[in-house]
């Protein structure tokens, strides 16, 4: 009921919208944020000056997609275009979002680098060249290191036949600035982890190459996955499941949450946390949304209420 003179007055207090900025990362520190877009992956890794994407999350039907509802909002509320866009396999549940976002890029006119071990006819391949992710490949961003160790370049010669898996193709990313270190392995397989302990073991990579202090946890949390060798190998602190609430598949499976337990590693999933961001300069604490902005309709669930 004011008159306009008076609310004139307020305009003032509007001021601090127009110079808002997100949290900065400081140099030599990364960050993960896993998108909460139900079943699939999504995992947004900052550094000081750039930014990566690995996986797209899920497509949830014809129209609607994990990169329209949640990723391209998410990246425009942080100002951010990415550098490099990592899908880890074909299944939808991780590339599902892909063409929203490289749309969004290309409207910024911004170039992207994708890696992926998608397939050369993936319907992907038509807008943006997509360059095959292999162990060995490496890169430097503000002190921060990042290596694919996962597949061999060998890998897609085998993956030709028609018994095999893309899961068995996943891209695995190892993320670390030599204090802090976080492992993205997209849907990996117990014969994949193994092998990865053995390069280990080989001396094909340093002595903690596997060691992390976060954990992608493998496939969802299938039992297919996060085998006792490989859980031995990473001992992670934290346990990152993206998975969808009250999921078909059971994920993540009661004997894998087990296995998890028995090394005391700390599992937090998406259903009951939301969106979880874990900062390298702050290792100790782990920031769930759901906790942080809770709404009154948000459904507080048990202890692994799933099914």
């Amino acid at each position: 009921p004011w008159s306009w003179r008076l609310r004139v007055l307020g305009v003032p207090l509007l001021l601090p919208v127009l110079f808002w900025q997100a949290p900065l990362v400081p140099e030599a520190e990364f960050e993960l944020l896993a998108a909460d877009i139900g079943q699939g992956n999504a995992v947004l890794v900052r550094t000081a000056n750039h930014a990566l994407l690995y996986d797209a999350g899920p497509r949830y039907g014809l129209e609607s997609d994990a990169g329209h509802r949640v990723l391209v909002p998410l990246l425009n509320a942080l100002h951010m275009h990415l550098d490099v866009l990592v899908l880890s396999h074909r299944d939808t549940d991780h590339v599902g979002g892909a063409q929203a976002v490289l749309d969004r890029q290309m409207l910024s006119h911004q170039p992207i680098q994708v890696l992926s071990s998608v397939e050369d006819t993936h319907p992907l391949q038509a807008q943006q060249v997509v360059q095959r992710c292999a162990a060995g490949q490496s890169w430097r961003w503000d002190g921060v290191q990042f290596e694919v160790l996962h597949p061999q370049s060998a890998d897609y010669e085998h993956a030709a036949r028609p018994i095999a898996k893309p899961n068995a193709l996943s891209c695995v990313l190892r993320i670390s600035n030599g204090v802090r270190t976080a492992l993205l392995v997209g849907d990996i397989e117990r014969a994949q982890e193994e092998r990865l302990v053995q390069q280990q073991a080989r001396g094909d990579k340093e002595a903690n190459a596997l060691h992390a202090d976060v954990l992608l946890v493998p496939h969802h949390g299938s039992n297919t996955s996060s085998s006792p060798i490989f859980l031995d190998a990473v001992r992670p602190r934290w346990a990152l499941v993206q998975v969808g609430y009250r999921n078909r598949f059971g994920h993540p499976s009661e004997g894998v949450l087990e296995r998890y337990a028995q090394r005391h590693i700390e599992v937090v999933d998406s259903p009951r946390c939301g969106a979880m961001t874990w900062r390298s300069w702050r290792a100790t604490h782990m920031e769930c949304a759901r906790e942080q902005d809770l709404r009154y309709w948000h459904h507080r669930l048990a202890p692994w209420q799933h099914n």
